[in-house]
């Protein structure tokens, strides 16, 4: 009986997924001559790649003598097969026993064997959420996936996966999502029934439309214009780079602050006059959401240039600071005005009032700029002031320090220049009360005798505080002495005689010296001397008083004659 069945069923097999499970757990029956036994249950349930559609194969079954076999299936869910390849479909979930009973035509005992196998049907979930189609981007979207379920009521997984590179895998059906970008996002739901199966899961799809509002771009939100001509009241709105992540068709309402609008992402208005304007932009992609617009506020000034005063011109002196003032500069707000000076120089300073002081005489165009810091659409107003820096003149004197009353002394200005080239005007004063009007070189004649200080001042005529300068000379004018040598002497040979000089004077006070020559060769100095001859004659006395001033009238002299007479001899006779 074992040949008659061996080989009568080979295999129960379940394709694709395990095509050897059952063809190794149904044995053949026993070798010929043996009735088969019926084989042990598997104890691991068999699951399909087709979920709840298997293929059960006993093609391999054989019987030992070549009888004919016959097949018949039951598949545990009161439904049953015959032959040795069938298809079955499980509507539910779940495990069942499938018995296989094959039978040979020999009409033995041991005609039948039979194998059963268990399987396990997953059949995959329902999934279906529920979601609106048009949210706004940075607001929480709700979804619901309470409408998925399980056949066999097992509990889901579900795994979100939003379309923007996000992820989300809750154990629960409601789940809230943010996006962050506008755009359109395939949401992807899959509920998974954790039977780690290839039918365990499920899939569903919906598209979700993000809507993030427009981001206005139009420029500067204080926008500033100067106003000089009627014309410059006319302003350009500029609003066409406004973004939008949709790219939907935008609409353009303009507030314009002077009680008119206007439509467009590029306008241009024309205002009624100079002021302040606040201007109120709305942007509205026409989504028909709550984020579909934005507002963006500007504000409008149109303001007068600015105009720059720098003052009168003015003549100052080299190292002397000047006072530059542009305080009566305007502008059409007090106090908005920035200045900065230019000196003409090569050098300048920031500020409406600022000082300088100049190292070089010169002409020199002084700049002052302002501009208005409130609009700097204004372009820079500018005003000249003349300075004219001044270089004070130089002058010395040149004159004989000694000179004698009624002697014309000459008197030089000499070094005298101007660094400006400036021509220069003279004025001597003498020191005896003499003053005059002159040319550089002039004469003077003192009449008394003293010291006298001379001094000259020369004026460039520009009128600064340093258009004149001055020198200053002292000339020491001599009175020549006056000799008196007494009258005329009578003496007598061999005898002393007085000479004596103490009646000279000097008007000047100066110390004489007193010299005689007394006509014999001989010379004496002293105011009062005493002299002999040795012989009787006339003699000329000459006296010489000099005062010691080194000047050519410092000497004076005076003379007379000295009559020396011999004393007679007398004799007589006696006769």
């Amino acid at each position: 009986m074992f040949s008659a069945y061996h080989g009568a069923l080979r295999i129960l097999k379940v394709p694709a997924l395990f095509p050897s499970i059952l063809g190794a757990a149904v044995f053949l029956c026993v070798w010929a001559g043996i009735a088969p036994e019926a084989f042990s249950e598997i104890s691991q349930p068999v699951m399909s790649p087709n979920c709840n559609e298997f293929t059960f194969d006993a093609s391999g079954s054989a019987d030992p003598n070549n009888e004919k076999i016959s097949y018949s299936w039951d598949f545990g869910d009161g439904r049953t097969a015959v032959g040795p390849v069938v298809d079955h479909r499980y509507e539910k979930s779940g495990k069942y026993p499938v018995l296989l009973k094959i039978t040979d035509n020999s009409g033995s005992e041991c005609s039948e064997d039979s194998v059963t196998q268990e399987v396990e049907v997953n059949i995959p979930p329902y999934v279906e959420f529920s979601s609106p189609s048009r949210v706004c981007a940075n607001m929480p979207v709700k979804l619901d996936a309470s409408p998925s379920r399980d056949d066999a009521g097992k509990p889901l997984s579900y795994l979100w996966n939003f379309g923007d590179g996000t992820h989300l895998t809750t154990q629960k059906a409601v789940a809230e999502k943010t996006y962050n970008i506008g755009g359109t996002y395939e949401m992807t739901l899959t509920v998974d029934d954790n039977m780690h199966s290839v039918c365990n899961t499920a899939t569903a799809t919906r598209m979700i439309y993000v809507n993030e509002a427009p981001r206005i771009d139009a420029g500067p939100r204080n926008k500033f214009q100067c106003v000089q001509r009627e014309a410059d009241l006319t302003v350009q709105l500029d609003a066409s780079n406004t973004y939008d992540t949709n790219a939907d068709n935008l609409t353009f309402t303009w507030d314009l602050g002077d009680g008119r609008t206007q439509t467009g992402a590029k306008i241009s208005h024309t205002y009624p006059g100079h002021g302040t304007y606040d201007v109120k932009l709305l942007v509205n992609d026409n989504s028909g959401l709550e984020c579909a617009s934005d507002v963006a506020f500007f504000q409008v000034r149109l303001s007068k240039a600015p105009e720059a005063v720098a003052g009168p011109d003015v003549v100052g002196c080299t190292g002397e600071k000047i006072d530059f003032d542009g305080r009566q500069s305007a502008a059409e707000l007090k106090g908005t005005l920035h200045g900065r000076w230019d000196f003409g120089n090569g050098q300048s300073a920031e500020g409406i009032r600022t000082s300088y002081a100049y190292s070089k005489s010169g002409t020199y165009q002084a700049v002052l700029t302002v501009e208005d810091k409130m609009n700097q659409m204004c372009p820079p107003s500018m005003d000249t002031r003349k300075v004219v820096i001044n270089a004070a003149p130089q002058v010395s004197i040149t004159a004989e320090k000694l000179a004698c009353v009624g002697d014309q002394i000459e008197f030089r200005a000499t070094s005298a220049l101007d660094p400006d080239g400036d021509s220069l005007e003279y004025y001597w004063t003498f020191g005896d009360g003499t003053v005059s009007q002159g040319p550089s070189i002039v004469s003077h004649t003192y009449t008394q005798g003293g010291e006298y200080r001379v001094t000259v001042i020369v004026d460039d005529g520009q009128g600064t505080a340093c258009s004149t300068a001055s020198a200053e000379a002292r000339v020491r004018i001599n009175t020549p002495p006056v000799a008196d040598a007494g009258p005329n002497l009578t003496c007598c040979v061999g005898q002393s005689a007085e000479f004596n000089a103490t009646a000279s004077s000097d008007a000047d006070d100066d110390p004489l010296l007193y010299t005689w020559t007394f006509g014999d060769g001989t010379v004496q100095e002293g105011a009062l001397v005493q002299h002999r001859y040795e012989k009787s004659g006339s003699y000329k006395v000459v006296l010489t008083v000099d005062d010691n001033s080194q000047t050519h009238c410092s000497t004076t002299t005076a003379s007379f004659v000295a009559e020396v007479n011999a004393k007679p001899t007398a004799t007589f006779s006696i006769r």
